[in-house]
């Protein structure tokens, strides 16, 4: 029982390294156990899963990605309160952009920035420290957004967040038992 706890509050405490990666060959989102175990979880199939239809995998269905925004929507103070304690260890974003004359080359160009300094300044707000930050645009033969994000989780962040907002928890199972009656994914529907 003892080793169960031991185990237990190891597991709470141990470091995730989380890795979100997006460029022009791939799209990945990772989460590492690093300290023991040395493995690896692809969770591309589970977001897959979250916006996907039930019968067809292939087919994004628009009712369930309103359900998790509105879960999300649901969920936001705990989503922030658990990144205010997250330091984000590396945050590369770069903007391709095409432009088929020079004065749209330059107003992409204006707009691309904006939108840097507004990530940016969200990041800032919202996530501990940031400690290796890149931010680029540049000309590309086609639009696209190339990114990294890495950072350390912990699960008592979690844990931490929820008991802060304690309030919150409550309408979220109440909603999250309400769409399972809803789109089917329980017995007593």
């Amino acid at each position: 029982m003892i080793y169960a706890l031991i185990v237990l509050l190891i597991i709470i405490i141990m470091p995730f390294k989380i890795v979100i990666t997006k460029d022009d060959r791939r799209s990945d989102i990772d989460i590492y156990f690093t300290k023991i175990f040395n493995l690896r979880l692809d969770f591309d199939e589970i977001i897959a899963f979250l916006v996907t239809e039930k019968d067809n995998p292939d087919r994004i269905s628009p009712e369930r990605v309103v359900r998790n925004y509105h879960l999300f929507k649901r969920s936001k103070r705990i989503i922030i309160s658990m990144a205010k304690m997250i330091r984000v260890s590396k945050l590369t974003f770069i903007v391709k952009t095409k432009g088929k004359s020079l004065e749209t080359c330059v107003w992409l160009y204006v707009v691309s920035w904006i939108y840097l300094a507004y990530l940016q300044n969200n990041v800032h707000r919202y996530f501990k420290s940031v400690e290796n930050e890149h931010y680029n645009q540049m000309p590309a033969e086609k639009f696209n957004l190339n990114f990294e994000f890495q950072c350390n989780f912990r699960l008592v962040y979690l844990i931490f967040a929820m008991i802060k907002n304690i309030k919150d928890l409550p309408k979220i199972i109440r909603f999250m038992k309400k769409g399972r009656k809803i789109y089917g994914t329980t017995s007593n529907s």
